[in-house]
């Protein structure tokens, strides 16, 4: 399982030396930091983590570090939190209250660097030990946010739930860089870009960066939206060549017919419906390798 953590606080330098800390420390992981208010709320709901370190004060901030816990809780509910503060005291009960939420894994006071840095590796340490002695937690958590994603009502939740279930799911396959929401130079907007940056010799063979668009909708795709999709692939400056429609509908015969007809492009489009995506979810080890086993499968198809 890849851990991501994200550093909550307002104190840029803290955020730092704390990343600092734990990258010379623990090896496998990956350390995301967020301390202005807007990049706080943005990578709370637009990126993938399974551990954060929250500090509770933010001077000047709308927000303090119990609405980003709550924040935090609502939107990836299988993160494990770790709380700290220099001011502990004065938040006994807002503390009792979040305690009861069963989702806080340890509250550490901030003291002297050198001990503080190492009670938070400690506390790192035995979640991550947590997570990699259950070899089936990976697997429940997808399978959730898999769930909550289908089965949102709300149209506007319901994309953004499956949106960061895709984050998710990319991100135990080892990528680190996913961005979600980002513009091309035609005013396109793309779902998630991530960055072709796994050590893997299969995906070596691609460009830097992979599109994803993804379709949490009533009905299935079609050929339209594949073509925009399309579009949106051959316009990256020669900068991504591979691209994934995932939707938990499936496709219609004219995208598949449309797909055939770009079979001689210089670039590849894998469909991921409902089977494939489970495929990977209850794949053994790294879902990475049953992910390579359909892009085979569908580019021989083709």
């Amino acid at each position: 399982m890849t851990h991501r953590i994200l550093i909550i606080d307002d104190e840029q330098l803290q955020t730092a030396n704390i990343k600092k800390a734990i990258e010379a420390s623990m090896k496998n992981i990956y350390v995301d930091t967020a301390n202005t208010e807007e990049e706080i709320k943005q990578k709370i709901s637009e990126t993938y983590f399974n551990i954060a370190l929250v500090d509770l004060r933010m001077d000047n901030f709308s927000i303090n570090g119990f609405d980003i816990i709550n924040e935090i809780i609502e939107l990836n509910p299988f993160s494990k939190i770790i709380i700290s503060s220099a001011f502990l005291s004065e938040y006994s009960d807002e503390l009792n209250a979040i305690i009861k939420t069963g989702k806080i894994s340890a509250i550490l006071d901030k003291e002297k660097f050198a001990v503080f840095s190492k009670k938070i590796i400690e506390h790192l340490t035995e979640i991550i030990n947590e997570f990699d002695n259950n070899d089936e937690l990976t697997k429940v958590i997808l399978e959730s946010l898999y769930a909550e994603a289908k089965n949102e009502k709300d149209t506007f939740d319901k994309g953004k739930k499956f949106e960061y279930f895709v984050t998710a799911l990319f991100s135990q396959m080892g990528f680190q860089e996913i961005m979600a929401r980002t513009r091309d130079k035609s005013l396109n907007e793309i779902d998630l870009i991530i960055r072709n940056d796994v050590r893997d010799i299969f995906f070596n063979k691609f460009k830097p960066y992979f599109l994803v668009e993804c379709k949490n909708e009533i009905d299935k795709i079609d050929k339209n939206q594949f073509i925009a999709f399309k579009e949106k692939l051959a316009h990256t400056n020669g900068l991504s060549n591979l691209g994934f429609m995932i939707t938990p509908k499936g496709f219609k015969r004219t995208a598949y017919l449309e797909a055939l007809r770009s079979s001689d492009k210089d670039f590849k489009i894998i469909f991921l419906s409902n089977f494939e995506i489970n495929e990977i979810i209850r794949s053994t080890g790294n879902p990475i390798i049953a992910l390579k086993k359909i892009i085979d499968y569908q580019v021989k198809d083709n």
